[in-house]
């Protein structure tokens, strides 16, 4: 059975789980100052990654790197 994946232009708010191919496209990505260091030494680039432990928030305010009009937060799965 193939599983569904999405594209980065899919990404909105309208579910709560996404399996997302990143090639290409970009979107904006929000992590807490306290988990900074996690992340920074699990990611690194060239290498395809599982992520299951964000949410899909509106891309707005004044720092939007990307034109997506949504962006990835992502927060400890502890919480």
């Amino acid at each position: 059975m193939e599983i569904k994946t999405d594209y980065i232009s899919d990404i909105n708010p309208s579910k709560d789980s996404w399996r997302i191919i990143v090639k290409g496209d970009k979107i904006q990505a929000s992590i807490k100052r306290a988990m900074i260091r996690k992340f920074r030494s699990l990611l690194n680039g060239g290498v395809s990654y599982t992520m299951s432990t964000f949410g899909v928030g509106q891309n707005i305010g004044d720092y939007k790197p990307t034109s997506h009009a949504y962006k990835l937060n992502f927060f400890d799965s502890k919480q």
